[in-house]
C-alpha cells in the first residue's frame, strides 16, 4: 500500500517576509503546496513563482532531491473572508489530489513545522493513519529575540487524512475559521507531542501590532462584537509579558544541520504592514463617532497615515486602562471592573 500524498493549503497576502522560510521548509517534505493568494504587492507572487519552477531553474543547481509541486492560484474576495477563502484551498486540493490516498495540511505563511518533526513516533502516526484521522498540534510562539519561544496551551487541528466528504461545514466562518475539511463529530483524534508547529507571526513587533487593529477592525466589521470586548481580546494578544522557554536548537532549520537557515530566510523588522492599509482604507465607510470607539488608534497607525485622534477624553482613558492592565486581566478586581466598562462602551 502506498503511502498517502502531503498537500499543503496556504493563504498568502503580502508575505514576503516569511514566504522563503516557510517554502524551504514545506518543499521538503510536502508532495504539493497550493499558495491562494489574495492581491499581494510585496514580492510574494513573484517568489511563489519562482518557487513554482523546476529546482535546477530557480536555485541554478543539478539535484534530484524531491521537493514539492508549488501551484499559485488566486484568491478574488477582496474583503476578508477565510470561510470562502479556505473552500478555495480545499476546493483545488483535491482536484489535484484526483482521488488519491491524501493528507490536507492547513498552514499559514508564517507556520512551519519545527525541524525536529520528522524523525518522531507522531509522523509515523502521521503517515500509518487512515482516511477520517484529525491530527491537533500545539504552536511554539517564537519571539523577536530568536531565542525564545512562548506555549499557546490549548492544541489546534491542521491536519486531516481526507475523507473526501463535502461539506463537513466546520469552516463556515468569515474569521477564525477551521482550515481544514474535518468532520464536526470526529472521533479518530489524535494530539500530536512528539513536535510542534512553529508561529513565526509574533517575532515581528510592528507586524504583531498591525495585527492586532486589523483584527479588531475585521471582527467588529463583521460579527458586530463590542469595542471593549474587541480591546480585551485582542490588544496585546500576542505581545504581554508571559512564561518564556528556551528555543531548543533541535527545532530551528540551519545550514549545517538541515542545509538552509530559518532566520536568513525572515525579515522581523517589517516596518509598515498591509492590515493598517486594509483599515484606513475602508474607515469613510464607517461613523467616526463608532470608529473612535475602537481600540486601534495607535500612535504609529495615525501618524502613518496623518490621522487626527477621533477619541473623547473618557475613551482615551478607557483604551489607556487596556493597556495597562494588560498583565492583570485575570485579576478579579480588574475583571470586575472589566464587566462594568463592558456595558459603558457599547457598539
Amino acid at each position: 500500500m502506498s503511502a498517502p500524498i502531503h498537500i499543503v493549503m496556504t493563504p498568502t497576502r503580502n508575505e514576503a517576509w516569511v514566504i522563503r522560510a516557510f517554502l524551504e521548509s514545506t518543499t521538503r517534505w510536502a508532495d504539493y503546496v497550493i499558495i491562494c493568494d489574495q492581491f499581494s504587492t510585496d514580492g510574494t507572487r513573484e517568489i511563489v513563482e519562482a518557487y513554482s519552477q523546476p529546482l535546477s531553474e530557480w536555485k541554478g543547481e543539478k539535484t534530484n532531491s524531491k521537493r514539492a509541486k508549488v501551484i499559485l492560484i488566486d484568491n478574488p474576495n477582496t474583503e476578508f473572508n477565510e470561510a470562502e477563502r479556505q473552500r478555495i484551498l480545499v476546493a483545488k486540493a483535491r482536484e489535484v489530489a484526483a482521488g488519491r490516498d491524501t493528507l490536507l495540511w492547513g498552514l499559514d505563511a508564517d507556520e512551519i513545522l519545527a525541524a525536529n518533526a520528522f524523525n518522531t513516533e507522531d509522523w509515523q502516526r502521521i503517515l500509518n493513519s487512515k482516511p477520517g484521522a484529525v491530527f491537533w498540534f500545539r504552536w511554539a510562539q517564537l519571539t523577536h529575540d530568536r531565542q525564545h519561544y512562548y506555549n499557546v496551551r490549548d492544541p489546534y487541528p491542521w491536519l486531516f487524512h481526507d475523507d473526501g466528504v463535502e461539506p463537513h461545514g466546520n469552516y463556515v466562518r468569515e474569521m477564525h475559521s477551521m482550515r481544514i475539511p474535518y468532520p464536526l463529530d470526529e472521533h479518530d483524534m489524535t494530539y500530536v507531542k512528539d513536535f510542534r508547529v512553529l508561529h513565526l507571526g509574533p517575532a515581528p513587533l510592528n507586524r504583531v501590532r498591525a495585527k492586532e487593529r486589523f483584527y479588531m477592525f475585521v471582527d467588529w466589521q463583521v460579527n458586530h462584537r463590542p469595542p471593549y470586548t474587541l480591546g480585551r481580546s485582542y490588544i496585546g494578544s500576542n505581545a504581554y509579558p508571559r512564561e518564556q522557554f528556551d528555543l531548543p536548537e533541535e527545532w530551528i532549520y540551519t545550514k549545517q544541520k538541515d542545509g538552509w537557515s530559518l532566520w536568513d530566510n525572515v525579515e522581523l523588522d517589517e516596518p509598515h504592514c498591509w492590515m493598517d492599509d486594509y483599515i484606513y482604507e475602508r474607515l469613510d465607510k464607517f461613523p467616526q463617532k463608532a470608529l473612535a470607539k475602537l481600540p486601534i488608534w495607535t500612535q504609529e497607525f495615525m501618524s502613518y497615515y496623518h490621522l487626527k485622534d477621533p477619541r473623547p477624553l473618557h475613551i482615551k482613558i478607557i483604551h489607556q486602562y487596556l493597556q495597562l492592565t494588560l498583565p492583570y486581566k485575570e485579576n478579579i478586581f480588574v475583571r470586575i471592573i472589566d464587566k462594568t466598562l463592558k456595558y459603558l462602551v457599547k457598539q
